[in-house]
């Protein structure tokens, strides 16, 4: 109110002009200062949000790009350089490297992937980076390992648990930033980067890396598995140890090298256990594998020992042990300088077989049969090494348990020899090409008096002409053909021998003595084929003669007790062949029950000129007398013998003084003489 003024005059009061005007001037200042602070401010916002638009597309495309890239690969190290390298171009980073988990999962390691943006000014960090190695903790990629989560280092030559600080500084790197690869829950892998500047972690670089972890994460997942594909492909699954596929890939590349250079070596080596399938037939499959799984593991540390030792001593040979099927296991030797330590590895492999297996709650002492081939440039495969280190293997084996044998010309030509020898036994089992043969058997009281025959197998070759057991019965016996020869001999032999009882009639009918080979004694159905012949043939029981060797007769005591009995109570005799020459023991003697012993040749052609023997003869007697069986004396050549023999007691005799094995006609004529 104006001064001195009433309420009425201040209702007239105009203020003045100019003041107003003001007042309108400057609030239309400040609406223009606050518009232009607003639309700088919209125009910052805006420019930030395209700028982070921007940047999350080119993140986006980032992640694009790494993701085709992984899934363009089944190789982890090709997802993982290409992930490293997209990542440094995008961020301008100087240096990024790649890490993977170890097996333990306590150390992560660099796998050689790695960008350098200058590779020349970054060579010293780059070379302590690519194979570098990390505990848990340690380091940058050891705390990314430790708390499963990414890490930052704003200056990494301050960081005092930082191993390549010094390489760092050198190279003028400052800050650094690790992220994990994670498969699961588990970190699998690091990537880690380094710059020259300042590196600002945000949610989006985060939120980005995050998810290449993941996909990176995928590549390896389908990496670990391809590689248990491969190895299930090429390993055996019980014992794990590799399977015939992955030898012979080993070896065939030894070969290749073994032909192109002279100063290389290699050899292999066949392992074949002895008696495992009586492990399997006794005590059941769980309990063999569980004995390949203790010899797989033995025979491997043994084999890795002897290298160790080797190696110490200058050596460099490499030795892999592969499971190719049961209980065949093969070892290929390379890179030794000579023959010797291929040997003495074979001597290691018998000693692991040393302490015995418990298997069941039973002590199982396992031992191997073991051939060896070396290789030279005559061979023109892997296959054909293999085939003779086989060969030597079956020789060793014939040559008992815990044996080993070096494969040689010699060995290949006896192998191929027996070979052919089997192929024609084959074709003479089926063609008919054998004949008996009958030598006489005599009462020394009466040598003109005929008591029986003994049947001989001959072999009537169709290129070789008439062949002795020595040439081919071993060979029959080891083929597992002499089962169809022997089934043959005992029936042709009752059959032959029932037809002269059918010609010649009367009450003394000549009793026929028939070989019986122990793989045909110990078949099952043995019992059931001799009492099916003796119907067959219309043969008189009581003038058959089953003979069987000392060491089949006491393979199974209790078992060939059972087996006599049942003959015998048919009216079959038996007799014990070659008596002295094996396991002979009066324990088991006299739980047998036998009709006849027969004394082996040998000793009968040494009675003249030692003592000893007679002695060991006159032992014969006396014991068969105790026990009252009758003895059969073979290879009297001599009138001495056969009075010698006579006079100490001997019933009967067989050899040359009374005739050679011969047809069945002359034996015939010689029955219907007497």
């Amino acid at each position: 109110m104006p001064p001195g003024g009433s309420l009425a005059s201040l209702k007239n009061f105009t203020p003045p002009v100019s003041d107003d005007r003001d007042h309108r001037l400057a609030r239309a200042e400040r609406r223009v200062v606050r518009e232009r602070a607003a639309r700088m401010e919209a125009e910052v916002i805006a420019e930030h949000g395209l700028r982070r638009l921007y940047e999350s597309q080119q993140r986006l495309l980032l992640l694009q790009r790494i993701t085709d890239g992984a899934n363009r690969t089944t190789e982890i190290e090709a997802a993982l350089r290409i992930a490293v390298t997209e990542i440094c171009r995008d961020m301008d980073w100087a240096f990024g490297n790649a890490l993977l988990v170890g097996d333990q999962s306590s150390t992560v390691a660099g796998c050689d992937v790695w960008y350098a943006a200058d590779p020349d000014a970054l060579f010293p960090f780059v070379e302590a980076s690519r194979h570098a190695r990390f505990e848990a903790g340690i380091g940058l990629p050891g705390r990314v390992l430790a708390d499963v989560r990414p890490h930052w280092i704003d200056n990494v030559t301050k960081d005092t648990n930082f191993p390549r600080l010094n390489m760092a500084a050198q190279c003028g790197l400052a800050a650094a930033c690790a992220f994990p690869v994670m498969v699961g829950d588990e970190v699998a892998g690091v990537l880690e980067f380094f710059a020259r500047r300042l590196i600002v972690p945000d949610d989006d670089l985060l939120g980005i890396m995050g998810q290449i972890g993941t996909q990176l994460g995928r590549v390896i997942e389908r990496d670990r598995a391809r590689r248990a594909l491969i190895h299930d492909a090429h390993h055996d699954a019980m014992t794990r140890l590799p399977n015939r596929t992955l030898f012979m890939k080993r070896a065939e590349g030894a070969f290749v090298k073994m032909k192109a250079d002279q100063q290389v070596n290699m050899a292999v080596i066949v392992v074949d256990l002895d008696g495992f399938k009586a492990v399997n037939d006794t005590l059941g499959h769980q309990a063999g594998d569980a004995l390949l799984i203790d010899v797989a593991n033995r025979m491997q540390a043994c084999i890795v020992a002897a290298e160790e030792e080797a190696r110490g001593s200058g050596a460099c040979w490499r030795a892999t042990l592969a499971r190719v099927g049961g209980d065949e296991f093969n070892v290929l030797v390379d890179n030794f300088d000579a023959a010797a330590a291929v040997i003495r590895l074979t001597d290691t492999i018998h000693r692991c077989f040393a302490a015995p297996t418990v298997l069941a709650g039973k002590h199982i002492r396992c031992q191997a049969s073991i051939g060896v081939a070396f290789g030279n440039r005559s061979y023109g495969d892997v296959e054909q090494m293999l085939r003779d280190a086989d060969l030597a293997m079956y020789q060793a084996k014939s040559h008992g348990r815990g044996q080993s044998v070096t494969f040689t010309e010699q060995l290949g030509t006896e192998v191929r020899r027996r070979t052919q020898i089997e192929h024609e036994l084959r074709r003479a089992i089926a063609e008919r090409q054998f004949v008996l043969h009958y030598q006489p058997i005599v009462s020394l009281n009466d040598p003109n008096s005929i008591c029986g025959f003994e049947a001989l197998i001959r072999w009537n070759h169709p290129m070789r002409g008439l062949l002795l057991p020595a040439e081919f019965i071993d060979i029959a016996e080891q083929s597992g053909l002499i089962l169809f020869i022997g089934d043959w001999v005992l029936r042709e032999a009752c059959v032959q021998a029932s037809a002269w009882h059918w010609r010649t009639g009367g009450e003394r009918l000549p009793f026929i003595s028939i070989n019986i080979s122990p793989q045909q004694f110990l078949q099952p159905e043995f019992v059931d084929r001799v009492h099916a012949v003796l119907m067959e043939s219309g043969i008189t029981p009581a003038t058959v003669r089953l003979e069987v060797t000392e060491g089949v007769a006491i393979m199974d005591a209790a078992r060939t007790s059972v087996i006599l009995e049942k003959i015998r109570a048919w009216g079959v005799k038996t007799s014990l062949d070659d008596f002295g020459t094996g396991f002979s023991s009066l324990s088991y003697l006299q739980s047998l029950p036998f009709d006849a012993l027969k004394i082996d040749r040998s000793f009968v052609a040494a009675m003249n000129s030692s003592n000893k023997s007679r002695g060991i003869v006159q032992a014969i007697l006396d014991l068969a007398k105790t026990m009252d069986m009758t003895v059969i004396a073979e290879g009297i050549e001599t009138a001495a013998q056969e009075e010698l023999l006579r006079l100490m007691g001997c019933d009967m005799g067989q050899g040359f003084r009374y005739g050679r094995a011969e047809t069945n006609t002359h034996a015939l004529a010689k029955i219907m003489v007497c």
